[in-house]
């Protein structure tokens, strides 16, 4: 498993792996008097060089592929079947992915999750599957993670960031009892780069269950910027300089 360099996506055993695409938010945007046609599209675009780029035979998307919640709209089955003419597509379904069934070109999986080649996919906002909790990592949408980080001159800006979190055995042990007790969760970047939020270790309600219940420490998760940069423990970054 490897994290891509400047780009919210892994590549493992042959499988480019992104969550939270969220195609099809142009309608919203227009609501907000934003006007851009193509930006699906672009999002699109950038997809399939990465597959490309990296030889990959098989997409992962772990959830929020679209963003409206309860129907398949016209420009993420576009999307969609223009992907799968590129690779085999695999979908776990996340919460806004009501009616995904539909596109009739990629394989569904629920909300608990899969396994690919030894790594535990979720998309985050239900129980992962007990198999995935055997895996040495456990690799999660849902929360688009951001770190909040101020320059030399005081200026603040928030950018995508990886999560890597350790568990708490005893928690894990009491939901899961034959889960790997070294497991480690990773909290992925969005894909969809207008999509995201600050993570502050304080503040974990709306995680999904594992990080809701405790089974994995927030506190102490490893922050990495995009270029692989290592910024420290989650619950020091209150004063991070870049």
């Amino acid at each position: 498993m490897r994290f891509l360099y400047n780009a919210p996506a892994i590549m493992h055993k042959g499988a480019l792996i992104v969550g939270d695409t969220h195609f099809g938010m142009e309608s919203k945007l227009r609501r907000k008097g934003i006007f851009d046609e193509q930006f699906s599209m672009r999002l699109f675009e950038r997809l399939r060089e990465l597959i490309i780029a990296h030889k990959a035979k098989k997409l992962i998307l772990l959830g929020d592929v679209k963003e409206d919640i309860t129907m398949l709209d016209a420009t993420t089955e576009q999307i969609l079947a223009k992907l799968a003419m590129v690779c085999e597509v695999v979908i776990v379904k996340g919460n806004h992915d009501g009616g995904i069934e539909r596109c009739g070109n990629a394989l569904i999986i629920g909300a608990e999750g899969f396994v690919h080649e030894g790594l535990g996919l979720i998309h985050g906002h239900g129980w992962p599957a007990q198999e995935l909790m055997r895996c040495e990592y456990i690799v999660s949408g849902h929360q688009h993670p951001m770190v909040e980080l101020r320059d030399a001159f005081g200026k603040r800006r928030r950018e995508a960031a990886w999560l890597v979190a350790p568990c708490d055995r005893e928690a894990l042990r009491k939901k899961y009892g034959d889960a790997n007790d070294d497991i480690k969760l990773i909290l992925m970047p969005a894909f969809n780069p207008i999509v995201g939020s600050a993570i502050k270790y304080d503040e974990k309600e709306r995680l999904g269950p594992l990080l809701n219940n405790k089974l994995f420490k927030l506190d102490d998760a490893l922050v990495f910027r995009l270029s692989g940069t290592r910024l420290g423990k989650l619950k020091d970054l209150s004063e991070a300089t870049i």
